[in-house]
């Protein structure tokens, strides 16, 4: 029962902590700082344990650093490296935070095992890392789930370099779906002229589907798609959520949409990713007759 009930527990903070965007821990590659979009130390549950216990109870943390630290690595001789881990510290007489690091004989301890000529190696670790730099170009409220301008996909077996994909990202506007917040609209806040430029962008023949007689608003689900570099959105599956599913009204949706050009263009880590566009359900409200 105490497992179980565990279990829960876990599962319950491990939604909350992915429900808004996470702070990375930082990396230095050759020299430059880069973010690293992870918590490496969290793929080793009792390590990561180890090291709570060792951090001081009254630590500051936010809602976008749910561990309340950060920790700081490198790359030293095609080995990951963990250097040393921060954490505020709120005084209460001054009323102030302060910046504090662990102290090195207590980092040593808790990593004890993992130390090698000197260094604490993420020995522990098998996995990717992924590292970024430059302008961010995609954001989502939720763990570490956005895109910068150049990234890498660091391959990591045993704490050691494996293999490194780097990429340059970039994003060509066009139509998106976030970009006008339709995702946002409820039946009592419509923004009737983003409305009305979805029913002139999209012109369907609602007079061809007298089950929709008195209807004043369709729910459309985008949930596949697929643009090109020109900015062609060769690949859209589209549902009818509301009224109720209607698979001739939503294959039109899907050819107007097809036929409309420019889409946002985001290349991003070596492929084409229909950002904005997928995974939205899109308020489709006719015109009043």
């Amino acid at each position: 029962m105490k497992k179980l009930v565990f279990c829960l527990t876990l599962t319950l903070v491990s939604l909350t902590m992915y429900a808004t965007g996470q702070e990375g821990d930082v990396i230095y590659i050759n020299g430059e700082q880069w973010i690293l979009l992870g918590k490496p130390i969290y793929a080793d549950t009792l390590l990561s344990s180890k090291l709570k216990k060792a951090l001081p109870e009254k630590r500051g943390w936010v809602s976008s650093n749910w561990s309340g630290y950060t920790a700081y690595w490198s790359i030293r001789k095609e080995q990951l490296c963990l250097d040393s881990i921060q954490y505020n510290i709120y005084d209460n007489s001054s009323e102030h935070g302060r910046t504090e690091c662990l102290p090195s004989d207590t980092l040593l301890q808790v990593f004890s095992q993992y130390i090698s000529r000197g260094h604490i190696v993420a020995t522990w670790l098998k996995d990717d890392i992924r590292v970024a730099r430059g302008r961010q170009l995609y954001y989502v409220h939720s763990g570490y789930n956005r895109n910068y301008e150049h990234e890498q996909i660091i391959s990591i077996n045993n704490g050691k370099v494996c293999d490194v994909k780097d990429y340059d990202n970039y994003v060509i506007e066009g139509l998106s779906f976030d970009k006008y917040r339709y995702s946002d609209l409820t039946p009592d806040n419509i923004m009737q002229d983003n409305n009305a430029y979805l029913r002139e962008l999209f012109p369907l023949h609602i007079e061809n589907y007298p089950e929709l007689v008195g209807v004043k608003r369709i729910l459309f689900n985008i949930k596949k798609a697929r643009v090109d570099a020109n900015g062609n959105l060769v690949e859209c599956e589209v549902r009818v959520l509301k009224p109720n599913d209607n698979p001739r009204l939503a294959a039109e949706m899907a050819d107007l949409m097809k036929a409309y050009h420019p889409w946002r263009v985001s290349y991003i880590n070596g492929e084409f990713r229909a950002y904005g566009i997928e995974g939205y359900t899109i308020p489709y409200i006719l015109e009043e007759k």
